[in-house]
């Protein structure tokens, strides 16, 4: 469970789903239940005390920065905002426990661990079963306080935060708690995170009662307090890094709905897709990392985004606090945040080498697609196009290192298209310039009608497509070997390229995704050597002979590390790891322009979370992302403007990338 970085395996997970794989805690070797993560040197020096700017409470307005300020809070900076909702504290409850006798007595069992998976490696999040008891869990609840000091009322917590419905919030300091939790739980707390070695369970405990109605908006766990703080005791500076949430009566007992759901947010919130879905039973803890606010991370989006559901029936009774770590340089404890550390250490990881068509498209926005009839064309604008040239691009302004493949003439066109993979810094070493002959060019059409319907009119000059030397391809092959590239992509076209390369590519185990868009010998041949095989639900039944689509990508997935996913369009894409269960990602809501190249950008999308090591679902998800900024885009290619709308791009690459 919890494996040191170097042995985390990218997982695969369902949405709607916990991972099936349950782990007793005493069958692990003590060095697999925690987490090893970087030394404190491991910080990024990119990043300065001096230049971080104090953000204010209110201006945390969207859920990707959502930390749930209310209208109460709306003039206050974070750390007094933090002050404020923290400043009066109870008395702790557990004494009772102790005065009847109802601590459950040691040694205690052996909990049952759900690792939640498609995560960036490193990020820790989990439910431990079973840390309380019920009889433990039944008297806390009857300890809960209904006034005095540290207890709120549901309308105060309606002004200081505007992302729940409650009931009560009652605060309390509880070191007796705090230790029990810490003792139960010490060989799953990982014992370094962030540069920073563990120091304690917060006694400060959140005790919060939902009725019918009850819920809490998808948001962010802050870190606190905001700033880290100095422990004379313990000689360093103490943030906390951990959530744990712990829950006092069950799901379908106790209360319907109130589940736990991580999800993946747009900026504003309205298109929430769920990820994982968590039903809580008594005495479960769910511990989950809480990412850095203050700067924001500089690789968005957020992993972490979670939400309780509407209870829509009964009660529900769970209490939280954090886990602190203390750190030895203030710096580190403020800046450091595991994803924005093995994104840097692993930003040469993401070299691919793509191989496809590159068409110069002429774009014709028409009121319809005629059929024996003229109209007049409504705009007309030509865009460096083809498959494999249009998901090459995206991958680039997503931040990878991109050799791009491909065939051109000795041309204007051929020279408009060098031109612009240049500028996207892109590595053209591998472009075969065929002389006297003429870039493939393409006709696009595009209704403007509701339908938005399109038509495609390509020509390929034969003489681009005679047999490249050998040179070319051993060229790209002996790189392979070198290690130059931990991915291909092939769009499924210039076969005669993409076949050695993706047969040299499976011997060295450098992992392959592949579009398939005819089905032959030799795409069946390219589909079988892929990793990844994406493509769309006609082609995907083709390629398994079976006319039931659950059928057909599970027989497809039919090896260790496999992964099928058939695309339909507005009715989103559907996705299989071997030995999984099939996964669903239904389409964004967006302002539709033009779907020419939406295939290709999911390709892109999809490639640069696998690259990240993220499971199925997260790999389908940014990939639906990147797809529906580009369905918002005029051209068949996404643009830097687009993905930056859609959070999407890091913010190197809002920095570097230069825009025309």
């Amino acid at each position: 469970f919890f494996a040191p970085r170097h042995q985390f395996r990218t997982r695969c997970m369902s949405v709607l789903r916990m991972s099936r794989r349950m782990v007793k805690l005493s069958a692990l070797p003590a060095a697999r239940l925690r987490w090893f993560l970087r030394p404190a040197c491991g910080i990024r020096q990119t990043l300065r005390m001096a230049g971080t700017a104090v953000q204010r409470a209110g201006e945390h307005q969207n859920s990707v920065h959502n930390i749930g300020a209310g209208a109460g809070a709306q003039e206050m900076d974070l750390a007094a905002w933090s002050r404020l909702k923290n400043s009066e504290v109870g008395e702790a409850i557990s004494p009772r426990l102790t005065k009847i006798g109802a601590w459950r007595p040691d040694p205690q069992p052996k909990f049952q661990v759900n690792e939640v998976s498609g995560l960036t490696p490193g990020v820790p999040a989990a439910v431990v079963q079973g840390v309380l008891s019920e009889q433990e869990c039944k008297e806390l609840i009857a300890g809960f306080p209904s006034g005095g000091q540290g207890f709120m009322p549901g309308q105060r917590v309606a002004e200081l935060y505007r992302d729940r419905k409650v009931k009560s919030r009652s605060l309390v300091n509880d070191e007796l708690l705090a230790r029990i939790l810490q003792e139960r739980l010490r060989e799953v707390l990982p014992q370094q995170l962030d540069g920073g070695r563990l120091f304690s369970v917060n006694p400060n405990f959140r005790f919060v009662h939902y009725d019918t109605g009850g819920r809490h908006s998808t948001h962010i766990d802050g870190r606190e307090p905001v700033m880290p703080r100095w422990d004379e005791a313990a000689e360093g500076w103490v943030q906390s890094r951990l959530t744990m949430q712990i829950y006092l009566n069950s799901h379908g007992k106790d209360f319907e709905g109130g589940e736990f759901a991580i999800v993946d947010a747009d900026d504003n919130g309205e298109d929430v897709q769920v990820k994982h879905v968590i039903k809580p039973q008594a005495g479960d803890v769910v511990l989950f990392y809480q990412e850095r606010l203050n700067p924001p991370s500089d690789y968005p989006p957020y992993e972490l985004q979670h939400q309780g559901n509407d209870v829509t029936a009964g009660q529900k009774f769970a209490c939280r606090t954090m886990v602190d770590y203390i750190f030895p340089n203030e710096e580190v404890a403020h800046f450091s945040n595991v994803k924005d550390d093995y994104m840097a250490k692993n930003a040469d990881k993401m070299s691919v080498l793509a191989i496809g068509n590159t068409i110069m498209d002429t774009v014709l926005t028409v009121s319809h697609i005629p059929v024996d009839e003229k109209i007049h064309v409504e705009t007309k604008k030509t865009y460096v196009g083809g498959q494999g040239a249009n998901a090459a691009q995206a991958l680039a302004l997503l931040g990878a290192k991109v050799s791009f493949m491909t065939r051109i003439g000795d041309d204007a066109e051929g020279t408009t298209a060098v031109t612009a993979y240049k500028k996207l810094g892109m590595d053209l070493a591998h472009v075969i310039c065929v002389p006297g002959a003429h870039t493939s060019v393409a006709a696009v059409l595009v209704a403007t009608d509701k339908e938005k319907h399109r038509s495609c009119l390509i020509y390929d000059d034969p003489r681009l497509l005679e047999p490249c030397s050998a040179e070319a391809l051993n060229t790209a092959i002996q790189r392979l070997s070198s290690g130059d590239f931990h991915a291909v992509y092939t769009d499924g076209w210039q076969i005669d390229l993409a076949l050695p390369i993706a047969r040299a590519a499976q011997k060295l185990s450098i992992p392959i995704l592949a579009d398939v868009e005819v089905v032959n010998a030799e795409t069946r041949e390219l589909a079988d050597l892929a990793t990844v095989v994406i493509a769309s639900v006609p082609i995907i039944k083709a390629l398994a002979g079976k006319d039931d689509l659950r059928a057909a990508v599970l027989a497809l997935a039919n090896r260790p590390g496999r992964v099928i996913v058939a695309t339909e369009g507005e009715k989103g894409s559907h996705g299989v790891a071997y030995f999984e269960e099939i996964v669903h990602v239904p389409a964004m809501d967006v302002d539709v322009h033009d779907t020419t190249g939406a295939g290709d950008s999911y390709h892109a999308g999809y490639l640069m979370a696998f690259l990240k090591g993220q499971g199925v679902a997260d790999c389908m998800s940014l990939a639906t992302k990147v797809a529906a900024a580009k369905c918002e885009t005029p051209g068949p290619s996404v643009t830097h403007e687009a993905l930056e709308r859609f959070g999407l791009l890091d913010r190197q690459q809002r920095a570097q990338v230069t825009v025309s």
